[in-house]
């Protein structure tokens, strides 16, 4: 019997057949979501689709100031409209 995380009905499963002739039930992995713009809601880029613990050092967010939470251009606007109205950043 699976266990009870794989029991529910929303995983996506495929039959395949083995190389012995079998019928099987693979359940396929799940798919994640891109990270959007916490503004613009656009897929931020130059992020794969991966969960926290697959990500590599190359896959982190970048290393400015709302670098992962904002895209180039509204991280762009924010800063001059800070500038403009003498805001901290």
């Amino acid at each position: 019997m699976p266990r009870p995380a794989l029991r529910s009905r929303t995983i996506k499963r495929k039959i395949v057949r083995t190389p012995g002739g079998r019928l099987v039930i693979r359940i396929l992995p799940k798919k994640h979501n891109v990270p959007k713009c916490a503004l613009c809601k656009k897929p931020l880029q130059g992020y794969p689709k991966m969960t926290a613990k697959e990500e590599r050092r190359g896959h982190r967010p970048p290393q400015r100031p709302y670098g992962g939470y904002l895209c180039h251009a509204c991280l762009k606007a924010l800063l001059k409209s800070a500038v403009r109205n003498n805001y901290p950043i």
